[in-house]
């Protein structure tokens, strides 16, 4: 069984592996679509913004926050989505949405939905912290929107990297040799509030519990990258968060608020990670 995240105060949601190969398959075989294209994509919301569905869509819904905030209800869970948050809703799933910020940006998407299957899927899956996930979020959006060819296939191709990302977050087996979701989930905490003092691998070893050689093996096991890169890209995508809340703080000021003395270090890896300069990303 798959433990898929739900309050960290509640018992986790289960899913059989098998319900997941055939949502995964669902989406090879062309039956997931982006349902009302002109309705997905990138959304501001202004505070007191609200979507009540008391008998749900018809359509599997999937918000992940950018930057502002919002309060969610998926049946008889509620959660605070923050900026990296993601939630995916199943249709006929009681939904309360509400913006609870100045100013939300969201990425939304409607996906089309098949009974048979989706009745084996549960009725949410709520993910803090899904940074690793926004660009496939942008990726999707630009799709979504063009005209070029094999449009079709490369969202197709988007899904199953987001799905099967949400679907790895899973709890996994003791015997797996990757970290447990709570030791991932004490490594984010720990770096990210001291995002400035650039951690060290030894640093997260002992927070882990772990050997630094053994850490160092199974982190890159876990993660695809080794902990320096990993702390690094941390790092960026809280610049992006700075940069999205849009106040009069300069590149610089912000490179400086994550312990960066050297704007162009700060530069190229931002660049790196996101794939734009900091002042482009802005701008943008």
């Amino acid at each position: 069984m798959l433990k898929i995240g739900a309050r960290r105060d509640s018992p986790a949601e289960t899913l059989d592996e098998r319900a997941v190969d055939r949502w995964l398959d669902r989406i090879e075989r062309e039956h997931v679509l982006v349902h009302a294209p002109e309705l997905s994509g990138l959304h501001t919301l202004e505070s007191g913004w609200r979507l009540e569905r008391p008998r749900g869509v018809r359509e599997h819904l999937v918000h992940f926050v950018v930057s502002g905030g919002c309060t969610v209800t998926a049946g008889r869970d509620t959660w605070r989505l923050g900026a990296g948050s993601l939630v995916w809703i199943r249709p006929r799933t009681p939904i309360a949405l509400r913006a609870d910020h100045q100013q939300t940006v969201v990425h939304r998407f409607l996906l089309s939905g098949e009974p048979a299957t989706d009745a084996c899927l549960g009725p949410a899956m709520w993910v803090e912290r899904a940074w690793e996930l926004r660009g496939t979020f942008e990726l999707l959006t630009e799709e979504t929107q063009s005209a070029l060819a094999y449009r079709d296939e490369r969202v197709r191709g988007l899904l199953l990297v987001l799905f099967t990302s949400l679907f790895r977050r899973a709890e996994p087996r003791p015997d797996s040799g990757l970290l447990s979701s709570s030791a991932r989930h004490a490594l984010e905490e720990y770096v990210d509030r001291n995002i400035t003092e650039r951690p060290r691998a030894s640093d997260l070893a002992q927070v882990a519990g772990l050997s630094p050689d053994y850490f160092t093996r199974v982190f890159r096991r876990t993660f695809g990258v080794p902990p320096r890169e990993w702390v690094v890209r941390r790092r960026i995508q809280q610049a992006a968060v700075l940069l999205d809340q849009g106040d009069n703080r300069s590149v610089a000021h912000v490179a400086a608020a994550l312990g960066y003395t050297d704007s162009f270090l700060f530069s190229r890896q931002f660049k790196a990670v996101m794939g734009l300069a900091p002042q482009s990303y802005r701008s943008r």
